[in-house]
């Protein structure tokens, strides 16, 4: 997004957009408590639920809440009103509650110890996996359900939940790719069927809810045709961004301080299917190529340091920094 907040005026936007959004999260929090409390549950139940968002809800980027916002704010400009800085800032936080759903059953699939600088979800000795994986569904159905309660009278309601289930299909698709596909030895088959599946996760997992949803969702507020040529350009920009921002978060994994990252990197002990094994696999020797298949996918620190090893020796830091600048200059085109 750095492209994006580079210029003045838009940076003002973005950043407005941005504490619009967290200074709702209170009055979004009520709008979720109140749907809930609609169902026959007891007060203990509320609590835990309660809880539940809060924990798992606060402490992202939000990237995705803020696009959907600052999606808005541009298009309108001064003709923005209130009732329509209540409807973005609904969904935007809508998007983040289904990026919480994704992001705790992610936790639990990659057996991952820290999210947002806060233990896991299900690592919590009070909920356990059974309790978080029924609460990524809460997540996922409580955001239909806030959306069909606050958008009852709008004439985008079918509009708006038919864009949230596909993008989720999509999501959920793409998060199986991520997991199934790095289950046995055939991401070691092809160098070039390790980039095409890498790239089919990027679309999928990553690019659609990242930035189509919340994109598309700020034109729908806007009433922008569907049939005009901003509509036809956001599927391909938003699959390069999806590509830049999974090979961020790729190299992070491996590189990055978990102190700032907020959370500890697991793609090489789960033997994820990155920018920088597919990237490795087509340059890589004979001697690499079996170092990185004895080694990737096991727990112990010589193991992902044996990974790591293989990648600086091929100096993957310095063509991801390449890779990285070339899709911007792609996108900024």
């Amino acid at each position: 997004m750095e492209e994006i907040q580079n210029g003045t005026q838009p940076k003002d936007v973005i950043t407005c957009c941005r504490e619009r959004l967290t200074n709702f999260l209170p009055n979004f929090i009520e709008i979720a408590l109140a749907e809930l409390k609609s169902y026959e549950i007891g007060d203990e139940d509320v609590g835990y639920y309660s809880h539940a968002i809060q924990y798992n809800l606060q402490g992202g980027k939000l990237i995705r809440g803020t696009l959907v916002v600052s999606t808005m704010r541009l298009g309108m400009g001064e003709c923005t009103t209130d009732h329509l800085w209540h409807q973005a800032l609904v969904l935007g936080w809508c998007v983040e509650l289904l990026q919480t759903a994704f992001l705790v059953a992610d936790d639990v699939m990659d057996r991952s110890i820290i999210r947002r600088s806060h233990i896991c979800w299900y690592l919590v000795p009070t909920i356990g996996v059974a309790n978080a994986v029924n609460d990524t569904m809460f997540f996922y159905t409580l955001t239909h359900r806030i959306i069909s309660s606050q958008f009852k009278d709008s004439a985008h309601l079918l509009n708006i939940l038919d864009l949230f289930n596909k993008v989720s299909m999509t999501t959920i698709l793409g998060q199986h790719m991520d997991t199934y596909d790095a289950m046995d030895d055939s991401l070691f088959d092809s160098a070039t069927a390790a980039t095409e599946l890498y790239h089919r996760i990027c679309k999928n997992k990553t690019s659609y809810y990242t930035f189509y949803l919340p994109i598309q969702l700020g034109m729908i507020l806007c009433n922008i045709d569907k049939d005009s040529i901003n509509f036809s350009k956001l599927e391909s920009a938003s699959s390069m961004l999806g590509h830049l921002f999974q090979a961020q978060d790729d190299f992070l994994d491996c590189y990055g301080d978990p102190k700032f990252s907020g959370k500890e990197g697991t793609d090489i002990q789960t033997k994820k299917c990155t920018w920088l094994l597919a990237t490795a696999l087509h340059i890589c020797n004979d001697e690499q190529f079996k170092q990185l298949k004895e080694n990737i996918g096991k727990n112990s620190p010589e193991n992902v340091e044996s990974v790591k090893m293989v990648y600086n020796d091929l100096k993957l830091p310095q063509l991801f920094k390449a890779y990285s600048q070339e899709l911007r200059n792609k996108i900024q085109r």
